[in-house]
Order: C-alpha cells, then sequence, then structure tokens
C-alpha cells in the first residue's frame, strides 16, 4: 500500500500546485473583498496539507492493504455514487430544490436505510434551507427548476 499511497500523494500534490497556481491567476483579492481565485487557492492550500500528510504516512507505512475493507459496505458506495451521477443529469433540467429532494431521499432511504416520512422530511429541509442560505444570504446563484420558480 505504501507505493499507491506515495503515489496518490504525489498526483495530489503537483493537482493543489496547479489550482493554488490557477487560483492566483484569476485573482485572490483580499478577506473582506475575495476575488474569483479566493476559494479555490484555499481549496488548493487544503489539498496541499492533505497531500503533505498522505505522503508523510506512507514513508512510514510498510504493510498490505486491501482496497475495501472488511467493513465497507459495497452496496451503500455503489449506490451513492449512481444517486450522484443522476443528480449531476437532472441538475439542470429539475434545477437545485427538486433534485436534491431527490438525491436526499435516495440517499437517505436507499442507503441509510430510513423510513419514507423520515427521508422526505429531511430531504425538503435540507434542501429549502440550503437553498435559501445560497440564493439570500450568499447570492450565489443555482440552477432553477419548477420549484425554484415558485419561489
Amino acid at each position: 500500500m505504501q507505493k499507491h499511497d506515495t503515489f496518490s500523494g504525489l498526483f495530489l500534490l503537483a493537482l493543489s500546485l496547479a489550482m493554488c497556481i490557477g487560483a492566483m491567476q484569476l485573482g485572490v483579492g483580499t478577506l473582506h473583498s475575495p476575488g474569483s481565485g479566493f476559494f479555490p487557492l484555499a481549496g488548493g492550500l487544503a489539498l496541499t496539507i492533505f497531500s503533505i500528510l498522505i505522503l508523510y504516512q506512507a514513508r512510514g507505512e510498510t504493510r498490505a492493504a486491501r482496497f475495501w475493507t472488511a467493513g465497507a459496505n459495497k452496496r451503500s458506495i455503489y449506490l451513492t455514487v449512481v444517486f450522484l451521477v443522476l443528480y449531476s443529469l437532472i441538475l439542470e433540467e429539475l434545477g437545485f430544490i427538486g433534485s436534491t429532494i431527490l438525491l436526499f431521499v435516495a440517499v437517505s432511504r436507499f442507503v441509510s436505510l430510513h423510513r419514507w416520512k423520515t427521508s422526505i422530511f429531511f430531504a425538503l429541509a435540507v434542501s429549502i434551507a440550503t437553498y435559501f442560505l445560497f440564493t439570500l444570504l450568499l447570492r450565489a446563484p443555482l440552477p432553477e427548476g419548477v420549484l425554484e420558480r415558485l419561489f
């Protein structure tokens, strides 16, 4: 596993440095007036730290590890990936609220195995709260669909 972690750490380090360079070219701005490169720079710096931690950990690791741990629930992982791909496909058509409600219901019901009532309540609450947080407080545009036109 040491070889794989070393390769992953080096790849992520190169990616993070490219992110930081690209962010600097966009213009970072200041903390009170962030530019378009501010958040990509923050993400690049965080990824740099994590990639260095991976490289440090891989340096002393000699045990052989399997890709899937014994406790990994492969069905949940596969379902989550499928739901996220479907989410990305319907996001533009249904808009943020509709597609996010469907995503949260699907993951909550079929991955976490919550009851329908709980899944629907959780999906509605999180989706609507997130929509208002981004549109009203952060003034960030989100994909609009049928439900957004009602607000």
